[in-house]
């Protein structure tokens, strides 16, 4: 099915209230879309969602976690969590299929766990996904199949989709599940709120090169301090921390994608000095560029 750049089922509230209508004739929605799209912003929604990245690198901000993520991701993200999906982009990119999720109302499911015994363990599911969930090796392969087919099935072939999707993350074995967002974390729903964050993502993936807080505080009409201090309790992660990682992870996408010189590079990521830029990515990736790129050319 190929990705859709507007959905007329959501309405919007400032850019982070999501309200979810469901397909016709089912308690469920699936919805597939590509990059960058209307829908990859900070937002939130009451609906659990199950969610799969089909191709792609970058950041996934949820709660106050900034997580890497790649190709294969499978995500479920409680009600009220606020997520977003920065993928690494080159200037004129876009992914035409990268998301694929389904939203389910939190209380459709607790009431599945009161009428079958068998669906008991969807309760403490629930209470997980409140921090987010990522699967990994095998459970997210299997989950990753399901939540595609999932787009050609309708009716009770959906429902069994679904079910075999809490199945999925149920039984998974604690080493390949972990938690995304700080325990006692309390998100800031207002409008106010997701309007500043996603302008200020805005600003920022579209000047990454360039970018500083000063012209980032301005874009919401802050001050610098102001805005480092919001910034940081809205987010969980420091400006500088994230332009840093954004700037890095677009680094990589470079090197494994294109044959540009590590010195062109370094100065598209917004590093005037080799010593930095080096230093920053060996702090985040653990190797250098060079080297990055000889183990990890597609």
């Amino acid at each position: 099915m190929p990705a859709k750049t507007h959905d007329p089922a959501l309405v919007r509230d400032n850019g982070i209230l999501e309200v979810i209508v469901p397909d016709p004739g089912t308690v469920l929605r699936w919805h597939c879309h590509g990059y960058p799209d209307l829908l990859a912003r900070w937002h939130h929604h009451p609906e659990v969602e199950f969610h799969l990245i089909r191709e792609g690198t970058g950041q996934m901000m949820i709660g106050d976690a900034l997580v890497p993520f790649e190709a294969g991701q499978v995500t479920l993200i409680g009600g009220g969590v606020p997520h977003n999906w920065l993928s690494d982009l080159g200037v004129g990119e876009s992914l035409g299929h990268r998301d694929v999720l389904c939203q389910v109302r939190p209380e459709r499911l607790t009431a599945l766990a009161e009428i079958f015994a068998e669906a008991a363990p969807v309760r403490v599911l629930l209470e997980r996904s409140s921090h987010g969930i990522a699967l990994e090796g095998e459970p997210a392969s299997r989950a990753a199949g399901v939540l595609d087919a999932m787009g050609t099935h309708t009716g009770v072939g959906r429902l069994a989709d679904l079910l075999a999707l809490i199945a999925v993350f149920c039984e998974a074995p604690d080493s390949q599940w972990h938690s995304l967002v700080t325990p006692g974390y309390q998100p800031d729903l207002t409008p106010d709120t997701a309007h500043r964050i996603n302008t200020a993502l805005a600003v920022i993936s579209q000047n990454l090169s360039t970018v500083n807080l000063a012209d980032v505080a301005d874009s919401v009409a802050m001050s610098p301090g102001a805005f480092s201090r919001f910034f940081h309790q809205a987010s969980g992660i420091t400006f500088s921390d994230l332009v840093r990682r954004l700037r890095i992870s677009r680094a990589c996408h470079l090197l494994t994608s294109t044959d540009l010189p590590i010195s062109r590079i370094q100065e598209d990521c917004g590093y005037r000095n080799p010593s930095n830029f080096n230093r920053r990515f060996r702090e985040e990736t653990g190797t250098t560029p060079r080297e990055y790129r000889r183990d990890h050319r597609r």
